[in-house]
């Protein structure tokens, strides 16, 4: 195999582990932050107001699932290609992948802008909660176009095995949201006061900030992304298909994760908007938990991309089970953090006592099976990176679909109340990550390695 720049597959497996996932956790949990940030500064607007928030979480998380249309073909491919010494078959996949992006994001802004009210509708919002949730969402909508180029960007930063400029660009996008959120929110400066809404603008416009930030720093890599090959536009069927058959099961899984969260919010919301409140902070706070298996996960992708590129197979392997055996030490600590200190980070985004009490409950026992989301999420990583991704999918849909029957039965019929629903969150969470290890120990992830196409 030709040597290049970016190849990591003679280099040091441990080594590699964190030079990837270090950034790369760092990263996700920033953009976790982001949420963080905005659930701070609007929870001095009151419950309702985070109330608005914490369901347009979930709606946006299932927009936001639909990157996955691309960004993880655009991994993929970008890091095998790399790993069999073909840069320009690097760029021109990520070219392709970006034009999958785009229209995907441009069809899904248009799309949900049309139905959120219904969306508004079915979570059970009261009529306050509905209006501030729909002038938050508004903005996040116009601007959902640049989130997915970011997102797409930072794939092809995590083929080449690069996740320290996509950390460091967030770093600086965050640092600019947090000043904004103020301004915008409550009017400093002389700024109108916008409310909820000044929080989807502060993100809005530190997106854009962030894209035009990475976009500078591939062009200097000399690995931006093109469609373009012998000076003209070449839209290739071959390469866009095998990045949808990457990334279709990945987003279809997370997009169904999404809606079913609306559809348990309405069971939440059962139990006053105090509950759905609770669940949008303590989402936030595990998101800091989920991200950084995320980090992980990048690396468990790219290492193995990139391996069976160069037809490295065992040794694709043996890092995932390194991955996750680090991946699983960090949830460990996360774990203890929050079943024995919940009350202190709950106190730091709400006042409200209710609010906190009920997402104190939540804390505790999601940290019983917290460890198995890593991996899930890791697993998850692995069997993209070798490019087959349908049996995560077959894991993810089916069970994470219970959670709505189990929430219902043990809350309702049991009478459990709201804890019902914690325990049915938590128990699927360890389904999921036990099944996902299972199958990538049967070896399934092996029955459809190929090389990226060429494409030109």
């Amino acid at each position: 195999m030709p040597e290049n720049n970016y190849s990591l597959v003679n280099k040091s497996l441990h080594k590699t582990i964190f030079k990837l996932s270090l950034p790369g956790m760092v990263s996700s949990v920033l953009q976790t932050l982001f949420q963080l940030v905005d659930a701070y500064w609007v929870g001095k607007l009151g419950a309702e107001a985070l109330a608005a928030i914490g369901g347009c979480a979930f709606v946006i998380w299932a927009v936001y699932s639909l990157t996955a249309l691309s960004v993880n073909g655009i991994t993929t491919l970008v890091a095998q290609n790399i790993g069999s010494g073909k840069k320009d078959e690097a760029k021109f996949s990520a070219g392709q992948g970006m034009l999958v992006n785009t229209v995907s994001g441009l069809i899904l802004a248009v799309t949900v802008y049309f139905l959120q009210d219904d969306i508004y509708k079915i979570m059970g919002f009261t009529p306050v909660v509905f209006e501030q949730a729909r002038n938050y969402m508004t903005i996040i909508l116009f601007g959902l176009v640049f989130s997915f180029w970011f997102a797409g960007l930072e794939g092809i930063f995590r083929g080449i095995g690069d996740t320290k400029t996509p950390m460091i660009v967030l770093a600086v996008a965050l640092t600019l949201n947090a000043i904004l959120d103020p301004v915008f929110i409550f009017g400093w400066l002389g700024f109108p006061a916008m409310g909820v809404g000044g929080a989807a603008l502060a993100t809005v416009i530190t997106i854009i900030f962030a894209v035009v930030l990475l976009a500078g720093f591939l062009r200097k890599e000399e690995i931006i992304p093109t469609i373009k090959h012998s000076g003209k536009i070449y839209i290739n069927s071959a390469i866009i298909q095998r990045i949808l058959r990457i990334g279709s099961p990945i987003a279809a899984g997370g997009f169904f994760f999404s809606l079913i969260y609306v559809l348990l919010t309405n069971i939440i919301s059962e139990f006053g908007t105090e509950a759905i409140a609770a669940v949008g902070v303590c989402h936030r706070i595990e998101g800091i938990a989920y991200f950084a298996c995320v980090g992980f996960s990048v690396a468990a992708s790219t290492l193995v991309g990139q391996n069976v590129g160069a037809k490295r197979y065992k040794q694709a392997e043996k890092a995932t089970w390194w991955v996750n055996a680090y991946g699983v030490i960090i949830m460990f600590i996360i774990s203890i953090i929050f079943y024995f200190f919940p009350e202190w980070l709950m106190r730091i985004f709400t006042t409200d006592s209710i609010v906190q009490e009920i997402g104190v409950q939540y804390l505790k026992i999601i940290a019983v099976f917290e460890i198995f989301l890593a991996f899930e999420v890791i697993m998850e990583g692995a069997f993209s990176g070798a490019g087959y991704t349908l049996p995560v999918m077959l894991v993810t849909v089916p069970i994470t679909f219970a959670r709505i029957p189990a929430a219902w039965y043990l809350a309702i019929y049991l009478d459990m109340g709201v804890t019902g629903i914690w325990w049915a969150i938590a128990s699927t969470t360890f389904l999921k990550g036990l099944l996902n290890t299972i199958l990538f120990a049967l070896g399934l992830w092996k029955r459809k390695l190929s090389l990226a196409p060429s494409g030109i």
